[in-house]
């Protein structure tokens, strides 16, 4: 179970957890970008605060395989989410991204 733990977070820490701060840093316009991260960066730690205190009433609830099945398919969601809905950026320059996103 430990093993599977630690996988779960080494995967999450190099796939989805870099990605947000990446994109939250390249999808907003110049001239909004300090403010649109301020509340990006808030809404984010607020949504990790909830994941943390529910998570013990969700393992309580569901078990612990309940719980991070759960995790697991809302991942798979935001996997597939992600590569439907997001651009790439590899390569481009911020300007370059802001007209891709205005347009």
């Amino acid at each position: 179970m430990l093993a599977l733990v630690v996988a779960a977070i080494g995967c999450y820490g190099c796939t989805l957890a870099p990605v947000t701060w990446v994109v939250l840093a390249e999808i907003f316009p110049n001239r909004i970008r300090g403010a649109a991260m301020s509340i990006s960066v808030f809404a984010l730690w607020l949504a990790c605060f909830i994941l943390t205190y529910t998570f013990p009433f969700l393992n309580s609830g569901l078990g612990t395989a309940g719980t991070f099945w759960m995790y697991a398919v809302i991942c798979v969601g935001i996997f597939l989410f992600v590569r439907a809905c997001l651009p790439e950026t590899k390569g481009k320059t911020l300007e370059q991204i802001e007209r891709e996103l205005v347009d």
